[in-house]
């Protein structure tokens, strides 16, 4: 039963982070008006809002002008519950549990966001860089048997080695390429992903999101989607390299202990 509801909790908060997708670029509130279709604007009662089964039902279609909308909102949701049933059988309920779920809802907007527009948004990574350390200092046991005091350190380090790595990254692409190698907003999304789960994870996080960007990207080059010489965001590779790391958390990775 508690599978169940961290899976529902994770998809009713998936429809949260596609609001959040849609309205943050545009400067609109997150809060009213209440979900809308995309297409003609009208309100969406309730029954037509339930995660994963009234898109499936509808069709993937408004029910009043019939416009389409889009697979990303099913994706979005269902992605979410995954990752929070993942959260619950990796850290079963618990502060541990709320602090890291803040984390990991934070990457889904902000890689849908960064799909979107190139940008990820200030309003999400600076106080979520804030509050990963706070839960470090707050939640015994957040890094493994660490005291306080060396878990606010761990988080500090971890928020100044991610966002000091792609810094100097970016100051060098810029230097080689004469142009922009990396945005600023991923700079802050490491410096984020190094306040919640330490520097050790940071260095897990850059390996996997190069690995995985440099594997994807090619697939999409060869597959005629996007030209060697498109912009690619980084933002979702450095979420899809938190993840791993998060999953990593408790484990030794090539002699190392992630805490």
């Amino acid at each position: 039963m508690e599978k169940l509801f961290s899976f529902v909790l994770g998809l009713v908060l998936g429809s949260f982070a596609n609001v959040c997708i849609y309205r943050l670029p545009k400067g609109r509130s997150i809060v009213s008006p209440g979900s809308q279709c995309p297409a003609c604007g009208h309100s969406i009662p309730w029954y037509d809002n339930i995660p994963l089964l009234s898109w499936l039902l509808l069709k993937g279609r408004c029910r009043f002008c019939h416009g389409e909308i889009s697979w990303r909102y099913f994706l979005v949701e269902l992605l979410t519950g995954i990752l929070f049933l993942g959260l619950y059988l990796k850290c079963g309920f618990s502060w541990q549990f709320a602090a890291l779920g803040v984390f990991v809802l934070s990457l889904v907007i902000v890689s849908f966001i960064d799909l979107d527009t190139f940008f990820i948004p200030d309003v999400i990574v600076l106080p979520g860089i804030l509050l990963g350390l706070v839960g470090a200092v707050l939640i015994p046991g957040y890094f493994s048997e660490m005291d306080r005091l060396s878990r606010a350190l761990y988080s500090l380090t971890g928020l100044f080695s991610g966002g000091g790595l792609l810094w100097l990254i970016a100051i060098f692409g810029r230097l080689a390429y004469k142009k922009d190698a990396m945005g600023g907003g991923d700079v802050k999304l490491l410096a984020m992903i190094g306040a919640y789960l330490g520097w050790k994870s940071v260095l897990i996080t850059l390996f996997f999101a190069a690995l995985l960007g440099s594997i994807i990207s090619l697939v999409l080059i060869a597959l005629k989607v996007k030209k060697m010489d498109d912009y690619i965001p980084f933002g979702p590779y450095l979420a899809l390299g938190a993840v791993v790391a998060l999953a990593w958390k408790g484990y030794t990775f090539y002699g190392f202990l992630i805490p």
